[in-house]
Protein backbone atom coordinates (compact mmCIF):
# COMPACT_ATOMS: atom_id res chain seq x y z
CA UNK A 1 0.00 0.00 0.00
CA UNK A 2 1.56 3.09 -1.11
CA UNK A 3 0.98 6.08 1.62
CA UNK A 4 0.22 9.32 0.30
CA UNK A 5 2.26 11.97 2.43
CA UNK A 6 1.50 15.41 2.53
CA UNK A 7 5.17 16.49 2.65
CA UNK A 8 4.75 20.10 2.49
CA UNK A 9 8.72 20.81 1.80
CA UNK A 10 10.57 23.65 4.45
CA UNK A 11 11.25 26.15 1.35
CA UNK A 12 7.53 26.50 0.35
CA UNK A 13 6.58 26.94 3.89
CA UNK A 14 8.98 29.79 4.24
CA UNK A 15 7.78 31.70 1.54
CA UNK A 16 4.02 31.51 2.56
CA UNK A 17 5.31 32.67 6.42
CA UNK A 18 7.71 35.48 4.08
CA UNK A 19 3.71 36.78 2.70
CA UNK A 20 2.20 36.37 6.00
CA UNK A 21 4.87 38.77 7.60
CA UNK A 22 4.76 40.99 4.36
CA UNK A 23 1.04 41.55 4.35
CA UNK A 24 0.97 41.99 7.89
CA UNK A 25 3.62 44.80 7.82
CA UNK A 26 2.33 46.52 4.79
CA UNK A 27 -1.54 46.66 7.13
CA UNK A 28 0.57 47.98 10.20
CA UNK A 29 2.27 51.04 7.53
CA UNK A 30 -0.83 51.87 6.21
CA UNK A 31 -2.55 51.81 9.40
CA UNK A 32 0.21 54.05 10.71
CA UNK A 33 0.21 56.30 7.29
CA UNK A 34 -3.76 56.59 7.80
CA UNK A 35 -3.33 57.45 11.81
CA UNK A 36 -0.79 60.23 11.13
CA UNK A 37 -3.26 61.59 8.05
CA UNK A 38 -6.26 61.90 10.67
CA UNK A 39 -4.29 63.16 13.08
CA UNK A 40 -3.01 65.98 10.68
CA UNK A 41 -6.27 66.33 9.12
CA UNK A 42 -8.09 66.78 12.84
CA UNK A 43 -5.14 69.49 13.87
CA UNK A 44 -6.20 71.40 11.10
CA UNK A 45 -9.30 71.16 11.42
CA UNK A 46 -9.40 72.70 15.20
CA UNK A 47 -6.89 75.55 13.52
CA UNK A 48 -9.79 76.42 10.48
CA UNK A 49 -12.18 76.48 13.60
CA UNK A 50 -10.28 78.64 15.58
CA UNK A 51 -9.27 80.65 13.00
CA UNK A 52 -12.91 81.25 12.85
CA UNK A 53 -13.44 82.14 16.07
CA UNK A 54 -11.39 85.20 16.08
CA UNK A 55 -12.66 86.32 12.86
CA UNK A 56 -15.88 86.28 14.71
CA UNK A 57 -14.22 88.26 17.33
CA UNK A 58 -13.03 90.43 14.72
CA UNK A 59 -16.33 91.36 13.68
CA UNK A 60 -17.96 91.49 17.12
CA UNK A 61 -14.98 94.31 17.50
CA UNK A 62 -16.59 96.32 14.71
CA UNK A 63 -19.81 96.08 15.98
CA UNK A 64 -19.56 96.38 19.46
CA UNK A 65 -19.14 100.19 18.71
CA UNK A 66 -21.39 100.87 16.83
CA UNK A 67 -23.87 98.57 19.15
CA UNK A 68 -26.47 100.59 21.58
CA UNK A 69 -25.40 99.37 24.54
CA UNK A 70 -21.71 101.10 24.44
CA UNK A 71 -22.19 104.00 21.84
CA UNK A 72 -21.92 107.34 22.09
CA UNK A 73 -25.49 108.86 21.08
CA UNK A 74 -25.40 112.73 22.51
CA UNK A 75 -23.67 113.86 19.38
CA UNK A 76 -24.02 112.93 15.81
CA UNK A 77 -20.03 113.50 14.96
CA UNK A 78 -18.68 110.29 17.03
CA UNK A 79 -21.18 107.60 15.93
CA UNK A 80 -18.33 104.54 15.99
CA UNK A 81 -17.24 106.29 19.88
CA UNK A 82 -17.44 104.20 22.98
CA UNK A 83 -19.00 105.51 25.61
CA UNK A 84 -16.64 105.14 28.95
CA UNK A 85 -19.60 105.44 30.92
CA UNK A 86 -22.00 103.30 29.68
CA UNK A 87 -18.74 100.42 29.69
CA UNK A 88 -18.41 100.85 33.62
CA UNK A 89 -22.12 100.00 33.67
CA UNK A 90 -22.13 97.08 31.25
CA UNK A 91 -19.08 95.09 33.52
CA UNK A 92 -21.60 95.15 36.86
CA UNK A 93 -24.10 93.33 34.42
CA UNK A 94 -23.38 89.67 34.48
CA UNK A 95 -26.80 89.48 32.16
CA UNK A 96 -25.01 91.20 29.34
CA UNK A 97 -21.96 89.00 29.53
CA UNK A 98 -23.48 85.94 28.81
CA UNK A 99 -25.18 87.49 26.07
CA UNK A 100 -21.80 87.50 23.81
CA UNK A 101 -20.09 84.84 22.00
CA UNK A 102 -16.67 85.71 23.65
CA UNK A 103 -14.40 84.70 26.24
CA UNK A 104 -12.83 88.41 26.47
CA UNK A 105 -13.37 91.37 26.23
CA UNK A 106 -11.74 94.41 27.31
CA UNK A 107 -12.08 98.16 26.53
CA UNK A 108 -8.40 100.17 27.28
CA UNK A 109 -7.80 103.60 27.24
CA UNK A 110 -4.30 104.67 25.32
CA UNK A 111 -3.71 108.48 25.79
CA UNK A 112 -4.18 110.53 27.86
CA UNK A 113 -2.38 108.33 30.11
CA UNK A 114 -3.66 107.60 33.75
CA UNK A 115 -2.97 105.18 35.85
CA UNK A 116 -2.35 100.98 35.22
CA UNK A 117 -5.48 99.68 37.26
CA UNK A 118 -8.69 98.47 36.18
CA UNK A 119 -11.75 100.28 36.54
CA UNK A 120 -14.60 100.05 38.78
CA UNK A 121 -17.20 102.29 40.19
CA UNK A 122 -15.03 103.66 42.56
CA UNK A 123 -12.13 104.56 40.85
CA UNK A 124 -13.31 105.82 37.76
CA UNK A 125 -11.97 107.63 35.81
CA UNK A 126 -8.72 107.75 37.25
CA UNK A 127 -8.25 103.86 35.84
CA UNK A 128 -7.24 102.79 32.50
CA UNK A 129 -8.37 99.06 31.32
CA UNK A 130 -12.39 97.99 31.52
CA UNK A 131 -12.21 94.17 31.24
CA UNK A 132 -16.49 93.33 31.28
CA UNK A 133 -15.55 89.59 29.59
CA UNK A 134 -12.68 87.76 31.34
CA UNK A 135 -12.58 83.82 30.98
CA UNK A 136 -8.70 83.58 30.81
CA UNK A 137 -5.18 83.99 30.15
CA UNK A 138 -6.08 84.80 26.04
CA UNK A 139 -4.86 85.94 22.74
CA UNK A 140 -7.66 88.23 21.43
CA UNK A 141 -7.71 90.36 18.65
CA UNK A 142 -7.88 94.35 19.09
CA UNK A 143 -8.91 97.77 17.44
CA UNK A 144 -8.15 101.26 17.87
CA UNK A 145 -11.39 102.97 18.67
CA UNK A 146 -12.21 106.34 19.93
CA UNK A 147 -13.39 106.49 23.54
CA UNK A 148 -16.23 109.46 25.17
CA UNK A 149 -16.95 110.13 28.74
CA UNK A 150 -18.25 112.96 30.78
CA UNK A 151 -15.79 115.03 32.65
CA UNK A 152 -17.41 117.15 35.09
CA UNK A 153 -13.97 119.10 35.87
CA UNK A 154 -14.59 120.82 32.34
CA UNK A 155 -18.24 120.50 31.87
CA UNK A 156 -17.99 118.85 28.69
CA UNK A 157 -17.08 115.40 27.01
CA UNK A 158 -13.79 114.44 26.55
CA UNK A 159 -12.41 112.53 23.45
CA UNK A 160 -10.30 110.04 23.95
CA UNK A 161 -7.72 107.41 21.77
CA UNK A 162 -8.45 103.66 23.45
CA UNK A 163 -8.11 100.10 22.25
CA UNK A 164 -10.88 97.30 22.00
CA UNK A 165 -9.79 94.08 22.73
CA UNK A 166 -12.05 90.79 22.00
CA UNK A 167 -11.37 86.93 21.76
CA UNK A 168 -14.03 84.41 20.66
CA UNK A 169 -14.94 81.40 22.24
CA UNK A 170 -11.78 79.59 22.72
CA UNK A 171 -12.39 75.86 20.47
CA UNK A 172 -9.25 74.58 21.27
CA UNK A 173 -9.00 73.74 24.67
Amino acid sequence: MHRLHAGFSKKAQMKIQQMAFVLVATFIFFALVGLVYFSLSLANLREKAQTLADNEARETIKTLAGSPELTFTSSSDCSSCIDLDKAIILKELPAYQSLLNLDYLMIEKLYPNSTSRECTALNYPDCDKITIINKGNIRASSAFVTLVRWDSSIGSFRYELGRIHASGKNLTG
